[in-house]
């Protein structure tokens, strides 16, 4: 059952084209994982989904609904997003800022607030930070609170959507697999996902569905199996990435980057431009 669905989509801001004729749909119960490198177009993909940029061409429905027919409770009830930055500067508890998601939710029983909270601080592995201020948090605490923060909006939602770039920036390596294994099980229970991340290792591990995206298009899509090959990465990355089996990682196998090329190596050396 499709959640969400874009159809031949284009964003132009600023008189440049920076997602042309995309087309995506995120499927109940699937974590569907957006991979490219830098300005390929997760993020401007992710925005124009969410309806912070409005398209240019094609139609995005939630569900049977046209997005920009709905309003903004409307939306919010029914899909969540995490941004790539947050600018929140208030000294809000962990707690206080969890609560701020719960403000668009139908059920607004305090018993049920307290339940989704508690739930939520758990499964990010945020309840030991729930007393302390937002500010003071490392980047990688911040990130997991604002996770907690947009899965409290749609927690208790029988079929939601979320909209996630780059879940897993800042965290340690424990909190990535932590926070993806959360959403794969979430995904379980129906929900949509579809996020954005830079570690193609981790996507390969945990989604279900992946996309690769460059220069403002989605250029293939398909199970990590068939999409992850080493041409296709080779094109999208300029580098050479082959496959390696590693006992005790189950069915899946992991990419390795070849040894980089002695030019690569002498771009990267800070001596190089003087000699």
């Amino acid at each position: 059952m499709s959640l969400l669905t874009a159809e031949k989509i284009s964003v132009e801001r600023a008189g440049r084209v920076l997602l042309a004729d995309t087309s995506i749909q995120l499927a109940a119960g699937e974590l569907h994982v957006l991979l490219g490198p830098n300005g390929a177009g997760k993020t401007t993909l992710l925005r124009a989904l969410s309806g912070e940029w409005p398209t240019c061409t094609g139609e995005i429905r939630l569900g049977n609904d046209v997005l920009p027919r709905l309003d903004a409770p409307q939306q919010a009830r029914r899909r969540a997003v995490l941004p790539q930055q947050d600018a929140l500067a208030f000294g809000f508890t962990v707690r206080e800022l969890i609560t701020l998601g719960r403000h668009a939710a139908i059920d607004h029983r305090p018993d049920t607030t307290k339940q989704v909270i508690a739930a939520v601080l758990q499964a990010t592995d945020t309840a030991h930070l729930a007393e302390r201020r937002y500010p003071e948090l490392s980047g990688g605490e911040r990130r997991r609170a604002q996770l907690a923060r947009v899965l409290a909006q749609v927690w208790d939602v029988p079929h939601a959507v979320l909209l996630l770039d780059e879940p897993v920036h800042s965290l340690d390596l424990g909190h990535q697999h932590t926070v993806l294994a959360l959403l794969r099980t979430l995904a379980a229970k129906g929900f949509a996902i579809l996020a954005s991340l830079h570690e193609l290792n981790l996507a390969a591990a945990y989604a279900q569905r992946v996309s690769l995206m460059q220069a403002g298009r989605i250029v293939a899509t398909g199970t990590p199996e068939t999409v992850l090959d080493s041409p296709r990465l080779k094109s999208l990355y300029g580098e050479d990435l082959s496959f390696t089996a590693i006992e005790n990682a189950g069915s899946r196998q992991w990419l390795t980057a070849a040894e980089p090329t002695r030019s690569a190596i002498r771009t990267a050396d800070p001596g190089a431009a003087r000699s």
